[in-house]
């Protein structure tokens, strides 16, 4: 009777160990299906604030500071969609010093720019939902705060479930004038919410060692940083060639 018993109750804990070991493994692909396809979310998302923000630039010169703009310029801006060129200026012309913009004026050539509304030339239908990570915490007007650990004076209000865009002027010695850097950021807190705490702290770990979607916490545009920050974005405020690359690309 002890020995069936003992049997029984081996049987039971190896059942139940390979149980446990299934599904361990189950919930890690799990996990890692769940990061590719939310990852894949937000960089979508991501793209289309780069696309409206390269259109910005090309209409006024420099990128927008802050998302709010940037959505009203999409929602109720036109922007240069092409230019039709009828006519060139000859060698004789230009020889003579006749410029472009001159040989317009006197009707010698012509050059027509055709506007269309920004919303129509990005293809976005809800511009409003650029604010918004689009997969994990939903965006409920939230906040937290975050400290400078070089001043705990310093503090900046964050809202959950939403990208984040900083903005930083450059000088630029060629132009002899201030560049507008942005970076936009979607936190990894925000896009994998719902997941353990212990995942997402192995995730973190994990990216930290391979140096990968993570940089230093920029508090108000200057040069306070608290801890680290881990998550998906494009631009970079120390990079002036960046021309809003994603950090997933590099």
């Amino acid at each position: 009777m002890n020995k069936l018993f003992i049997n029984a109750l081996l049987a039971i804990c190896t059942l139940g160990l390979a149980w446990a070991c299934y599904w361990s493994i189950y919930s890690d692909i799990d996990f890692d299906e769940q990061k590719a396809i939310r990852e894949k979310a937000v960089k979508e998302r991501l793209l289309q604030i780069k696309d409206a923000e390269e259109l910005y630039k090309k209409t006024y010169g420099q990128y927008v500071g802050t998302l709010d703009s940037l959505i009203d310029f999409i929602k109720n801006s036109k922007a240069v969609d092409h230019i039709i060129k009828d006519g060139e200026l000859s060698d004789d012309q230009l020889e003579a010093g006749l410029t472009e913009q001159e040989a317009v004026r006197q009707g010698l050539i012509r050059r027509d720019t055709i506007f269309k509304s920004a919303a129509e030339l990005l293809g976005i239908k809800n511009p409003d939902s650029l604010k918004y990570i689009p997969v994990g915490r939903k965006a409920d007007g939230s906040t937290f705060t975050v400290t400078s650990k070089f001043d705990p004076n310093s503090k900046a209000e964050v809202k959950v479930g939403e990208f984040e865009l900083r903005k930083k002027a450059e000088f630029n010695m060629r132009s002899n004038e201030f560049d507008i850097l942005v970076e936009v950021r979607a936190r990894l807190d925000d896009y994998m919410y719902g997941f353990s705490e212990k995942r997402i702290k192995n995730l973190k770990a994990d990216l930290k060692k391979l140096n990968k979607n993570r940089g230093e916490l920029m508090l108000d545009n200057e040069d306070d940083f608290e801890g680290e920050w881990y998550g998906l974005s494009i631009g970079d405020l120390k990079d002036t060639n960046n021309k809003l690359a994603g950090n997933w690309d590099e």
